[in-house]
């Protein structure tokens, strides 16, 4: 860790020499082990902070302005504590990659006195589905809070980050990346209720698993039209069932047995994304029991069956992405493997023994040369603490 929290203070004072007194922070990325599309369905997920991070290093300044650099990538934006809240910072702002860190300045609500310089260094792969956004909003506002001896609940913090993606980015996300990140907790992942916020701790011994991504490469021009799409799709079953009698706020209300009857009041395509819907939610509770067991095996078979759900009945995977699956599915050590995130692209999701990590990296990497011609990024991953002061 010492030489990360060097890095990272030696990156900041290239940018601004004149700072003396430096905050660090260290905010983690997330993983979704098992609970796809159902967030925005009233749902369980079962995510967990990952030991990839954006760190967060601040100082003050009495020039007046709020700085925002990119170790990693050089790029830098300012904008003038007076002018923080106008509404021209903010259009120009929505085409920046400091969106996220200057909405969270303006949504902590607090009275700045003095300027800030922000530095972030990143060892979270952007576009890996590591959910590096709220990774930045979420330690953005934990850091401010920090700095200002603020106490605000976690709860609190994950929505106003949720409200920085909806309000400046455009993004009309859900609330497990950012509940994810702030209460990570060190080999535990989080059962978490999307209705309520609540959440729980569940165990996972990272001593004898490891989740392994690994990133297709590919973004569809499909992704995020399909993405609302499927929304809208669940919206509409919802209110149809509700017309229908069902008493539920949200599609995840619904049990297993009421499949049969809903099957005879929605259409093919609802019933599709319902039957997912309330399965994957049911999967959730399952995997739960079964990795607190060390059914390690059971607890696998689920991620295959949530992928084929997700194939067959979401309707989100790609032929590739399959492919991916079936290839960890025939490597030995490998306990269960599933598309992560949206889906049309981006990362499957390995539960792979300890002693077969390196032979399915290798077996992986291999396998997909020999069909894209180009080798994968692959990301192994323990489970770690959430969002923290470090310095």
């Amino acid at each position: 860790m010492s030489s990360i929290i060097d890095t990272v203070i030696a990156h900041h004072r290239e940018y601004f020499p004149r700072s003396t007194d430096c905050a660090l922070f260290a905010s983690p990325g997330r993983i979704n082990i098992i609970g796809e599309h159902i967030d925005y369905n009233g749902g369980n997920v079962l995510p967990a902070a990952i030991d990839k991070h954006i760190y967060i290093c601040i100082s003050r300044n009495n020039d007046g302005i709020i700085r925002f650099v990119s170790a990693n990538h050089k790029e830098t934006g300012e904008v003038a504590i007076n002018n923080l809240h106008s509404p021209q910072t903010k259009a120009h702002a929505a085409h920046a990659w400091w969106v996220y860190p200057y909405g969270a300045c303006v949504l902590s609500n607090i009275e700045f006195d003095c300027g800030l310089d922000f530095s972030f260094y990143s060892t979270l792969p952007v576009g890996a589905g590591m959910s590096s956004s709220a990774s930045i909003t979420v330690g953005t506002l934990y850091a401010l809070y920090s700095l200002n001896n603020i106490t605000i609940k976690s709860k609190d913090i994950a929505l106003q980050a949720q409200k920085v993606e909806w309000d400046f980015a455009g993004v009309k996300c859900g609330i497990m990346d950012q509940m994810a990140i702030i209460n990570g907790k060190k080999d535990n992942a989080i059962m978490l209720n999307t209705q309520t916020m609540e959440f729980s701790y569940i165990p996972v011994d990272t001593s004898t698993v490891r989740f392994i991504l690994v990133n297709s490469g590919v973004k569809h021009s499909l992704r995020e039209s399909a993405y609302n799409d499927r929304r809208h799709e669940c919206e509409r079953a919802l209110l149809t069932l509700k017309k229908a009698g069902f008493a539920i706020q949200n599609l995840c209300d619904c049990s297993v047995d009421d499949l049969i009857q809903i099957q005879n009041i929605l259409p093919q395509t609802e019933y599709k994304r319902t039957y997912h819907v309330i399965y994957e939610n049911h999967r959730v509770h399952q995997f739960a029991r079964e990795i607190q067991q060390y059914n390690l095996k059971k607890a696998g078979e689920l991620l295959y069956k949530s992928h084929q759900s997700l194939s067959v009945y979401y309707e989100v995977s790609i032929p590739l992405i399959d492919e991916m699956v079936e290839w960890a599915s025939d490597i030995d050590g490998v306990y269960g493997s599933r598309l992560m995130g949206g889906g049309f692209g981006g990362c499957t999701i390995s539960m792979v023994a300890l002693y077969a990590v390196e032979h399915f990296t290798r077996t992986i990497a291999q396998k997909f040369k020999k069909r894209e011609n180009r080798i994968p990024q692959i990301y192994e991953c323990s489970i770690e603490d959430g969002t923290r002061r470090i310095e």
